[in-house]
């Protein structure tokens, strides 16, 4: 395939005090795609800690401010609160609009993929050719959490599906989040692929013996954003539960920051790769409890790691983990059941470790990157021949 000018829209981009699963994939998919002699351009959240502009391995990151007041007024106005989530949505996405079609004069850009919902405006102006990435959008995420969904979000979740329904190609980690989104359409995505996220090379080329010779602790792994959905409050009720059973158990929360931990926790903020990394090698378990999620990144990472899982049955998570090989599956929102796949683990370390290994071997065959490349480079050149 010819060299190409690819864009992507990824507010999660990573950068040194945070990032998202998407923008951990579009880092890695971008950096390989520079490598293999494309041009890939990324347009990501505005951070006034970063500069607007930056290279990363070759791949150059934009954080532009994407302005819009419009929506802050009507947020004031009872009545008409209820479109301003929609209504920042179409400024912030005329704002990007524009911005991409200056990027679109000085390198023209073969075709842009955005995550999710991506830029409205787009799906009618048709610039170039636009694929979507699903991750799952606010809407999908409360909905699907059975937690409270506002006619606010309703509103930007609409515009979010015109575009949608009017890419080129649909590409999704998980089938459960395809699957989601055409019940939401109303009728199945027939442009679409079901494409996991790649994994890093360095966690593929891990060397787990000295992970596990590392360890001298029962640590448990739990590394998620503080968001109620993520479910720390659920892990919260099963701790003690646990430390009934093995009281010398250390949590390990990163990510959601604690202001009083209980005991035996131990709480960080967001931390650098390469830190984390290390946490996860000297850990024993990793548990993801989810009330709902798409394809979460720490499964990912924990399976690379040769870490046994525990989670939540939801979403594309038994997409991954298989239960009862690679790890054990539960009922989302039971801290019972949570607590007891914990304490089976914990407590059977010829299992845990077996199923960490099946694990990394499963991860491995699912998410090699250059296979991921392949796939998604096919589908480009569909796109930029049949769009």
């Amino acid at each position: 395939m010819e060299a190409l000018n690819i864009c992507y829209v990824e507010s999660g981009y990573p950068h040194p005090h945070g990032g998202g699963g998407a923008g951990t994939y579009v880092q890695l998919v971008g950096q390989e795609l520079v490598r293999q002699g494309h041009r890939v351009t990324v347009v990501a959240s505005h951070c006034p800690k970063c500069p607007s502009s930056a290279w990363d391995s070759g791949v150059a990151v934009y954080r532009p401010k994407l302005m819009g007041t419009r929506h802050w007024y009507l947020s004031k106005l009872p009545g008409l609160r209820v479109g301003a989530l929609a209504l920042r949505s179409l400024e912030q996405g005329w704002q990007l609009a524009l911005f991409l079609e200056r990027l679109h004069r000085q390198n023209p850009i073969d075709l842009v993929e955005f995550t999710e919902g991506g830029d409205f405006w787009h799906a009618f102006k048709l610039t170039f050719p636009y694929l979507v990435h699903l991750h799952g959008s606010r809407y999908t995420c409360l909905h699907m959490a059975g937690q409270l969904v506002g006619r606010a979000d309703w509103y930007h979740r609409y515009l979010e599906l015109m575009f949608i329904r009017r890419a080129q190609w649909v590409v999704s980690p998980s089938q459960s989040l395809l699957d989601i989104v055409s019940v939401e359409l109303g009728h199945p995505l027939k442009q679409c692929t079901v494409i996991p996220y790649p994994l890093d090379l360095c966690l593929q080329q891990l060397n787990l013996s000295q992970s596990q010779q590392e360890n001298s602790a029962e640590k448990v792994f739990f590394a998620a954003r503080n968001d109620p959905i993520k479910g720390a409050e659920i892990l919260l009720q099963a701790l003690p539960l646990v430390r009934q059973k093995i009281p010398n158990v250390e949590f390990q929360f990163f990510g959601h920051s604690l202001e009083t931990p209980p005991p035996g926790v131990y709480s960080s903020g967001f931390l650098p790769k390469e830190i984390l990394l290390k946490h996860y090698q000297q850990s024993d378990l990793c548990i993801v409890p989810s009330l709902w999620d798409n394809s979460p990144n720490v499964v990912y990472e924990a399976m690379a790691c040769g870490k046994a899982v525990v989670a939540s049955n939801v979403g594309g998570i038994p997409e991954l983990v298989v239960d009862g090989e690679t790890g054990i599956i539960v009922p989302p929102g039971d801290s019972r059941a949570l607590a007891d796949a914990i304490i089976t683990l914990l407590m059977d370390d010829e299992k845990r470790i077996d199923m960490g290994r099946r694990g990394r071997e499963r991860i491995q065959h699912l998410t090699d990157l250059q296979k991921n490349i392949k796939q998604r480079c096919k589908i480009y050149q569909k796109v930029l021949t049949t769009g």
